[in-house]
């Protein structure tokens, strides 16, 4: 059944039609319901005051920047989820959106005061989730937080759904924690369950330059 299930949605036809924000967003639904939890943590954790900023990276359809009120920028890759975002918070003026690679952000150095970046590390291979990494190194000052999908998650449904995504890595805790730690200073990890998945909050902060 998960190999089934995950070469159903792995086929070309499926994952175009999931490029489309609405058909996206109830394929999302039905994996991790409203993400009450995970909103939750967010606010808990990036606790940002009135004055600093916050970048999401791999914003999708922008749907953690409503946990955020402070200056905000979402950036995705795909063009039509960032269309989707800007529409949807276009009356406030603390948010934008824009079409961006991660991997090669054009802002400059420590231009943000935190950053979140959820549920995308596992849509990247280890050597780009590195390349990655750093980069929200250098582009933020402070506090960085990834939250990504235990990959050892117990039942049937559970392992069929978490290979039903379409994300090619997903990772165990243990190597999740030996990747994110490889760029960020990891504080604290909270394990959390969220619809069908069990995901886990790394709650890092940024390093040091060496002298």
């Amino acid at each position: 059944m998960d190999s089934l299930l995950a070469r159903v949605v792995r086929h070309p036809r499926v994952r175009a039609a999931l490029d489309c924000p609405a058909l996206f967003a109830g394929f999302r639904f039905l994996l991790v319901g409203r993400q009450f939890r995970t909103h939750t943590l967010l606010r808990e954790y990036l606790n940002a005051h009135p004055d600093q900023s916050v970048l999401d990276v791999c914003c999708g359809i922008g749907e953690f920047a409503r946990d955020v009120n402070v200056a905000y920028v979402g950036i995705d890759l795909n063009a039509r989820f960032i269309e989707a975002a800007a529409a949807r918070y276009a009356g406030d003026p603390r948010k934008s959106f824009r079409v961006m690679d991660a991997l090669q952000m054009d802002f400059p150095d420590k231009s943000f005061d935190h950053c979140s970046f959820i549920n995308g590390l596992h849509h990247f291979s280890d050597e780009s989730a590195r390349s990655l990494l750093r980069e929200i190194g250098r582009v933020t000052r402070e506090r960085v937080i990834i939250i990504d999908a235990d990959a050892t998650p117990r039942g049937l449904v559970r392992r069929a759904l978490l290979a039903a995504d379409r994300g090619e890595w997903m990772r165990t805790p243990a190597a999740l924690e030996h990747l994110i730690g490889e760029s960020l200073e990891i504080r604290e990890i909270v394990r959390f369950d969220v619809g069908l998945y069990t995901e886990l909050l790394h709650n890092c902060r940024v390093r040091a330059p060496r002298v």
